[in-house]
């Protein structure tokens, strides 16, 4: 049998349940766009204009006007105290946003709330549409698909308003992994 101090040292020598297999790392959320978030292309059009390809990226906006989201009408739901924009009812309103997502990037999601409904298009690509009641907060939610990604990327939306007040306002979120 070995001596008590041999055994000692053998056993620090042992790898452990811990140490044998590294600690998972650590995810962080990053925020690539934000609700409130300025440099949005916009025009609002009567309901149910076409502008075609108004959501693909080579599409010409430069005579779009800017704003900051919120959308909408000041006033009728709790959320639309946030309007930056004047958005009015019974119109559709056509918002345009350039982002970069990197490579990176897991887990990409586009959220937030829309008074009446919309059609959520990434690069060209319809990803979602919502069909959104009165007062109704947070409908948009879209996992977005890693081959719609480019290194800069357009997020377009067109919302719909059937009258009353008007609300849109959206953030895009994704994940990184961290180092341990």
């Amino acid at each position: 049998m070995a001596p008590p101090v041999l055994l000692a040292v053998m056993a620090l020598g042992a790898p452990t349940a811990a140490s044998a297999s590294p600690a998972a790392p650590e995810r962080a959320t990053i925020t690539a766009l934000d609700y409130n978030s300025t440099g949005w292309k916009y025009l609002q059009v009567p309901s149910p204009s076409v502008v075609p390809g108004f959501q693909d990226p080579d599409f010409d906006d430069s005579r779009w006007s800017t704003g900051q989201a919120a959308f909408g009408t000041t006033t009728g739901c709790p959320f639309n105290a946030s309007v930056k924009t004047p958005w009015q009812p019974n119109t559709d309103i056509l918002v345009r946003h350039w982002l970069r997502i990197p490579r990176f990037a897991q887990d990409i999601r586009i959220q937030g709330t829309i008074d009446n409904d919309a059609q959520i298009y990434l690069n060209g690509r319809l990803l979602q549409t919502v069909r959104s009641g009165y007062c109704r907060a947070n409908t948009i939610d879209v996992t977005v698909p890693q081959n719609v990604l480019e290194r800069c990327n357009l997020l377009a939306i067109r919302g719909h308003d059937y009258g009353a007040s008007t609300f849109l306002d959206v953030r895009v979120t994704y994940t990184r992994p961290g180092s341990a």
